[in-house]
């Protein structure tokens, strides 16, 4: 029976404070942490209810802060562009929204 042969590692070592992975040019700057935490809940408490689940005479709770605009398109990181949706409503948006931008290239 043959020898296995060993294959040479295809994985080279990461460096420290070696950047690997480059943000694509199309991402959008999003606030992360403690502080876009802290404008959600305040976005929240403001403005409890679900907007579209309003719009067709339902009431329910909202749980996603979400961006009207999308901020690949050219949104506001604002209030200005918020909105609260329920996580049905916010999934459909965000499928939508995905596909739009798979159209686009």
């Amino acid at each position: 029976m043959p020898k296995l042969s060993t294959l040479k590692s295809t994985l080279q070592t990461l460096r420290p404070g070696l950047q690997t992975l480059s943000a694509r040019p199309d991402a959008t700057p999003r606030q992360r942490g403690r502080a876009w935490m802290d404008r959600r809940e305040r976005w929240l408490r403001a403005h409890p209810l679900c907007c579209d689940c309003e719009a067709e005479g339902r009431v329910t709770v909202g749980e996603e802060v979400d961006h009207q605009v999308p901020l690949w398109q050219g949104g506001a990181d604002d209030e200005s562009n918020f909105a609260t949706r329920c996580k049905a409503h916010h999934k459909a948006k965000t499928a939508e929204e995905a596909r739009e931008r798979a159209a686009l290239g």
